[in-house]
């Protein structure tokens, strides 16, 4: 099993981690150092040394913190072993050849060959006998049935291979786990074997030459505590800036422990809050909430995209869930053919996570395949636990979520189903009619039989259509972001279902994090505090694009403005690279790669000015029916907000403390506007410094 992974060498504090690290060993000749901890048998850790005397490179270093038995040692070692009064880390000083295993005086080893040949580059799995442990069983079954080679590295093959004592570690790997007596000798086996794996850059492979025989003490906790401090262990080895396969091997054995935890809640021992907060009392950052929350969720989301794939529908998904404090299942499905992943978004609502369950379907905006198959796998998992949920609860963008909640809805008609739009979709932005095929008559003649004489003529092979009728019709609650929204998607429809439809709609903007969140992440984007700093976060789409924030910059410069500076975080693509190398204001323009959700959130706050734009429906709608999804995000900002609205629109109508609004049209009225807001953040609008000279 090959296995590359690093802390991330780009960053370059790791790097110098992994550098000190590296160097506390020198370059030892190749051979085995073997470390046994004695506690008790010196008889029996001498006798299992006899073993190891044909074999010309290896020695041993005992160390015990028991005088009687360090005496004892002294006197009866072999002449090339070494004895050591203090901990294991002391002996780590003593090791001589290139590997080392640490065992106690319940193992022992024994060896095949005369002469041991190891590369610096691997870690080696020995045999093991004489272990009647679970673990060991786990082990042994797995290197008997399943050859490394074709492995990959992944939490669960990771954990059966490091709870027993058979890692023969390279020596430059073996510092980077401290044995503590705040934990038992084999939690301290585990973690010094998983540290090695996961800062190992080679491979790992079975050596069948060498066997470790015997078996540990079983190790159970004490108490609740004594697990906390385990994880307390893992948290901080998470903290580090390690890979994602790495990061999610750590986070596998904090859902282990966790889990663990989880039964004293259960048996009423201590209550949920009350250990929360006494892991966040002792540093734990990286709580596994899911484990906690085991069990727990009576509702279950159904989001097509969700994090940790960065979506603004799956975002708004997790605050909605955030705003509703229930402990919810999400299914969601994989999405990283389309959308980018980013673990961070989950703390959004972690700590309301029961279990997340991701689909493998084929990802596609509207495909009937993808739509089926998320149908099918969500319905299968619903099935699994179906006396569980009182409710569920699907978001569009994207139709496969409705869809799939109708599934269940039909199956159950108990269950209270919570449909929300986020924009309409039976039309575009442009007023354009979305069309994607239903492959599967079979599916639409079910729809219309469901349905009934009443409403059979509103189905048809139009996905977007249905995607909207269907919840209209079996929804107990329908969720709209403003009443625009949900007057323009009635438009089509009869009074009867308008009626229908309004009697179940709650109108809703989407939800705003609490301040704290904005820090999570801290970004270290560098603006100059003596000019205005202006922000625009968002894609660029065909009705919002670089001309508008270079027609910002126009009109401030035209009205003797120059003490400001645009900061673009956005989509680069060759067309707004163009722009923006063509453009006459560049000087007052900064273009940068579209930002991370937590340092954007991070950033708001960094910044004096946020954009805000509606999109141009004017002339196309007869109103418009959106509102911008930023607003959420700035509203929990302490900057200001500068909102570019098309007249008489939701954001027109809204009235904040922190939002200043101007018609996009009227180009006149951009200098007045900014001219009161920097005057409230107390900034001058010209400096002589700032003069540049544009082409």
């Amino acid at each position: 099993m090959k296995v590359i992974n690093r802390i991330n060498t780009a960053d370059a504090n790791s790097q110098y981690i992994n550098n000190i690290i590296s160097s506390l060993s020198e370059t030892h000749p190749v051979g085995l150092t073997v470390i046994q901890f004695v506690s008790q048998s010196v008889k029996t850790a001498l006798d299992s040394a006899s073993s190891l005397s044909g074999i010309t490179n290896i020695n041993i270093v005992y160390v015990t913190g028991k005088p009687e038995i360090y005496n004892a040692l002294k006197v009866d070692k072999n002449d090339r072993d070494t004895v050591v009064y203090g901990s294991i880390e002391d002996a780590k000083i003593y090791i001589k050849y290139s590997h080392v295993i640490i065992i106690n005086e319940n193992l022992a080893l024994q060896f095949k060959k005369g002469t041991l040949d190891f590369n610096n580059e691997k870690i080696y799995l020995t045999d093991i006998s004489n272990n009647n442990s679970l673990d060991a069983k786990i082990y042994k079954k797995f290197i008997d049935e399943i050859s490394l080679e074709f492995n990959q590295f992944n939490p669960e093959t990771t954990e059966k291979i490091i709870r027993e004592t058979n890692c023969i570690i390279p020596a430059n790997l073996i510092f980077h786990h401290t044995f503590t007596d705040h934990f038992s000798f084999k939690f301290n086996i585990w973690m010094s074997n998983l540290m090695a794996v996961v800062n190992l850059t080679g491979e790992i492979i079975i050596n069948e030459d060498i066997c470790v025989s015997g078996e540990l003490d079983r190790w159970v906790p004490a108490g609740y505590k004594e697990i906390l401090m385990c994880l307390k262990y893992i948290d901080h080895k998470i903290s580090k800036r390690y890979d994602e396969k790495v990061s999610d091997v750590l986070q596998y054995f904090n859902k282990i422990f966790t889990s663990n935890l989880k039964n004293y809640i259960d048996k009423g021992l201590i209550s949920k809050k009350t250990l929360i907060n006494e892991m966040k009392s002792i540093g734990i950052k990286n709580i596994y909430y899911s484990a906690l929350n085991k069990g727990d969720a009576k509702k279950l989301v159904l989001a097509y995209c969700f994090p940790p794939f960065n979506d603004t529908s799956g975002n708004v998904m997790a605050k909605r869930i955030f705003e509703s404090g229930d402990v919810v299942d999400v299914v969601s499905n994989d999405m990283s053919r389309i959308r980018n992943k980013d673990n961070k978004l989950i703390n959004i609502m972690h700590h309301l996570l029961d279990s997340q369950i991701v689909l493998t379907g084929k990802q596609a905006f509207s495909s009937w395949t993808s739509i089926e198959e998320y149908i099918q796998g969500s319905y299968e998992k619903y099935m699994m636990y179906e006396n569980k949920y009182e409710e569920i609860y699907s978001r569009v963008m994207f139709p496969h979520s409705h869809f799939a909640a109708f599934e269940i809805k039909k199956s159950n008609s108990n269950i209270k189903w919570i449909a929300e739009f986020s924009d309409p979709l039976y039309t575009d932005v442009s007023s354009n009619i979305r069309y994607a095929p239903i492959e599967d008559d079979e599916y639409i003649e079910m729809l219309k039989s469901y349905t009934g004489e009443k409403y059979r003529d509103l189905i048809d092979d139009n996905s977007f259509n249905v995607c909207e009728v269907i919840p209209f019709l079996y929804a107990d609650e329908l969720i709209f972001t403003n009443e625009y929204q949900m007057n323009y998607m009635l438009e089509r429809f009869d009074e009867e279902i308008k009626s229908l439809v309004i009697s179940k709609a709650v109108i809703s903007q989407h939800p705003t994090l609490p301040s704290n969140m904005y820090n999570i992440v801290k970004s270290f984007y560098k603006v100059s505090q003596r000019e205005i700093n202006i922000a625009y976060f968002g894609n660029f789409y065909d009705t919002r694009g670089f001309r508008q924030i270079e027609l910002v910059a126009k009109e401030l410069y035209d009205n003797n403005i120059n003490n400001f500076k645009i900061h673009v975080f956005t989509n680069l693509n060759k067309k707004t690279m163009r722009f923006y190398k063509q453009s006459d204001y560049k000087e007052y323009i900064e273009i940068n790669q579209y930002a991370p959700y937590f340092e954007f959130l991070n950033l708001t706050n960094l910044m004096d000015v946020l954009l805000i734009f509606d999109a141009e429906t004017e002339g196309i709608k007869p109103y418009n029916p959106y509102v911008p999804s930023k607003l959420s995000d700035y509203r929990g900002s302490t900057s200001k907000i500068w909102a570019f609205t098309e007249k008489n629109s939701v954001l027109d109508l809204t009235e904040e403390d922190n939002l200043y609004s101007v018609h996009q049209r009227d180009y006149h009225e951009y200098c007045k506007v900014f001219t009161k807001i920097a005057n409230n953040i107390g900034k001058p609008l010209y400096n002589v410094d700032n003069i540049k000279c544009l082409n």
